[in-house]
C-alpha cells in the first residue's frame, strides 16, 4: 500500500510540474509580444538656438521605462544689440558679444498608458546634473572701456516628465515632452574690466524652479526590440 501512495504522490507531483512549465511557457510568450522594447531618442529643446540631446529608454515591462539622457547640450554665439547687463562697478553696460554652452545629463523612470493603437502618454520623474557656461562681452557708457563677464556653474536636482508619444511608422515615432524640474545651483562670477586690468569674482548659491522653453522637448523616437 506504501508503494501505491508513493507511486500516486510521485505522478501529482509529475502532473503538477508539467502544468506549472505549461503556464510560465504561456505567460512568458505573452510577455513577450506585448513587449513594445526599447527606444534611442534625438531631441531637440530649441530651434532657434543649437539645442540637441539624445537619450535611450530601455524597457523593462510593457508599461514602464528605465531613461537615460544621454546627453542634452546647447551652443550659442550672438552679437546682441539694445541689450545690457550689470558690469565690474554695478552700472550697465552695452552687450556686443555673448557666448553660452550648456550640457546635461539625467536618469529617470516612467510609465506609459495607451490612448489607442497610435498614441501613448507617459509621466515619470528624472534626476538631472547640468553644467553652463557663458561669456558676454560689454562697452561702457564711455565707448572706451570694456567688459568681459565670465560665468560658469552646475546644477543638480529632479523633476517630473509628463508628455505624449504618437506612431508615424512602424518602429517609428515622434514626441514631445514637458520637464519641470527643480534645481539647486552654484554659479561663479567673473568680471575683468580693460583697459584698467580691473578684476572682480563672486560665487552664488541658490535653488529654484527650472521651468521655460527649453524645457520643452520635441523628439523623433525609434522603438526596437533587444
Amino acid at each position: 500500500m506504501a508503494i501505491l501512495n508513493t507511486i500516486a504522490l510521485k505522478k501529482r507531483i509529475l502532473l503538477s510540474l508539467i502544468l506549472l512549465n505549461i503556464f510560465n511557457a504561456g505567460f512568458s510568450q505573452k510577455s513577450r509580444n506585448s513587449f513594445k522594447g526599447d527606444e534611442l531618442y534625438a531631441t531637440v529643446n530649441s530651434i532657434k538656438d543649437f539645442d540637441f540631446g539624445f537619450a535611450y529608454k530601455m524597457g523593462l515591462t510593457n508599461n514602464w521605462y528605465l531613461r537615460f539622457d544621454v546627453l542634452n547640450a546647447s551652443f550659442n554665439n550672438k552679437t546682441l544689440k539694445n541689450h545690457t547687463v550689470v558690469g565690474i562697478a554695478d552700472d550697465l553696460i552695452d552687450i556686443t558679444e555673448q557666448k553660452s554652452s550648456n550640457y546635461g545629463v539625467g536618469i529617470g523612470v516612467e510609465r506609459r498608458n495607451e490612448f489607442n493603437a497610435h498614441i501613448e502618454f507617459l509621466y515619470g520623474l528624472s534626476f538631472v546634473g547640468k553644467f553652463n557656461d557663458q561669456s558676454t562681452k560689454g562697452i561702457g557708457a564711455d565707448t572706451i572701456s570694456t567688459t568681459l563677464v565670465s560665468q560658469s556653474g552646475w546644477s543638480y536636482g529632479g523633476g517630473v516628465n509628463l508628455g505624449v508619444i504618437v506612431k508615424v511608422a512602424p518602429n517609428l515615432y515622434i514626441a514631445g515632452e514637458l520637464f519641470p524640474q527643480y534645481l539647486f545651483t552654484k554659479e561663479s562670477i567673473e568680471y575683468t574690466s580693460q583697459p584698467s586690468n580691473t578684476v572682480r569674482k563672486q560665487t552664488t548659491n541658490g535653488s529654484g524652479l527650472d521651468f521655460d522653453l527649453k524645457n520643452i522637448r520635441l523628439s523623433v523616437v525609434y522603438r526596437f526590440r533587444r
